[in-house]
């Protein structure tokens, strides 16, 4: 961008020269040669920069745009990517309520099965003696 704001002033400085030499012009008097030159060439040196500057303006512009299509896409991903988090999240959550659930049934069960287990021992212990 600084290379451009270059480019401007130099411009602008030429074409002040250039319109100090119109001002400067009396139809009777002659302009150099050189001096003729020397405006010439300083108007198609800014020239070509300015067209230099506007193709890299554009260039900068189509990158600038395909970055920002890039970065759209990628947000979009991260918002797909951040919806799956979550209901994930709440997946693990029931997940673990369930678990929980199942512990708290099979500590009974297994309770139960002690108090099974403690009925049925007199009667095994008298089987096997008998």
């Amino acid at each position: 961008m600084s290379d451009i704001a270059e480019l401007e002033r130099r411009i602008a400085a030429a074409m002040g020269r250039i319109g100090q030499a119109v001002e400067a012009f009396s139809p009777g008097e002659s302009i150099a040669p050189e001096e003729l030159d020397r405006a010439s060439a300083a108007v198609e040196e800014a020239g070509a920069r300015a067209m230099a500057a506007e193709a890299q303006t554009a260039r900068l512009t189509e990158a600038l745009d395909e970055n920002a299509a890039e970065a759209a896409q990628l947000r979009k991903q991260v918002e797909t990517l951040n919806a799956m988090k979550e209901r994930q999240q709440d997946r693990i959550a029931t997940l673990e309520e369930e678990i929980a659930a199942l512990l708290e049934q099979r500590g009974a069960d297994r309770a139960e099965l002690d108090e099974l287990i403690a009925a049925l021992e007199p009667l095994v212990r008298e089987q096997t003696n008998a």
